[in-house]
């Protein structure tokens, strides 16, 4: 008798799940076949939003499904006979899997570190590849505010371009302290209009960037100190601290893809030791 109702039983008991799941995952939108629930759209909400703010989110977030949707649908009903979509589905997805695989690869096995005699010798190498487009400088540059006490500027002023190591921390710390905006490392090269920019308007111009003079100007906004160390110009090779970052990039793209290679030939060669690579041919 107990097995004639266990079939009904274990229908009530799908349809009790089914009307949960209904229940507690609400439907929010319906865009001919595709449905929206409210789960999906819960995470689009970041956390710690207001409730405010969440509604507004999830609002966005339903209208831009739906569009999206929309586009959808219309490109499904528009697709080429000829389209090998399973084909093209498969190749994205190969694709992929490879992608994050060697991503997986590089990150764990990706020597990061260059040496400087490395990018020294991919400099001279290369160099001629980076020719600077604008002019730049060496330069040291403070901006201070108008508020700071009058004895601080003071020590500023008479240190700002000292070699003495110990008067130098002294400013650095001061302008720490005081300065919105300042250049102390000497070997650093800065874009000429990056400079111009920081400056009073129309307080760097040519003689001064030429003739290495030193700026010091004050006005309602502040204290303006610059002296100018050297200059590179238009068409002229950029010194390697300036093009550093770069050079850096290319040196372990080239890495990378020495990585890969590497470990595509060694694949290759257990796969034959193997026996597990085939052609035919015929």
């Amino acid at each position: 008798m107990e097995c004639r109702f266990l079939p009904s039983l274990l229908f009530g008991l799908y349809l009790f799940a089914s009307c949960q799941s209904v229940t507690t995952d609400p439907l929010i939108a319906e865009v001919y076949n595709k449905k929206l629930y409210q789960s999906e759209a819960d995470r689009s909400i970041p956390p710690m939003t207001s409730s405010s703010d969440s509604v507004l989110l999830r609002n966005a977030f339903i209208e831009r499904w739906i569009r999206e949707s929309l586009m959808m649908v219309e490109a499904e009903q528009n697709l080429p006979n000829d389209l090998a979509l399973e084909e093209l589905v498969e190749d994205y997805r190969s694709s992929m899997i490879l992608h994050h695989y060697e991503k997986r690869l590089v990150e764990h096995l990706l020597d990061t570190i260059i040496p400087l005699d490395e990018l020294q010798r991919y400099y001279d190498e290369n160099k001629s590849q980076y020719i600077l487009e604008s002019v730049i400088a060496r330069c040291r540059f403070i901006k201070i505010d108008a508020d700071i006490p009058s004895k601080r500027i003071k020590e500023i002023e008479e240190n700002w371009t000292t070699t003495d190591e110990k008067k130098f921390r002294k400013v650095l710390s001061l302008c720490n302290q005081y300065s919105s905006s300042f250049y102390l490392n000497d070997s650093i090269w800065h874009d000429i209009e990056e400079i111009k920019a920081e400056m009073p308007p129309g307080s760097v111009n040519n003689a001064v960037v030429r003739n290495n003079r030193e700026l010091k100007i004050s006005n309602d906004s502040g204290y303006f100190f610059l002296k100018i160390l050297e200059v590179k110009d238009e068409e002229e090779i950029a010194p390697l601290t300036f093009i550093e970052e770069q050079a850096s990039k290319v040196i372990l793209h080239r890495r990378k893809l020495e990585l890969l290679e590497k470990i595509k030939e060694d694949l290759y060669d257990r796969a034959s030791s193997q026996n597990r690579i085939k052609v035919y041919t015929g």
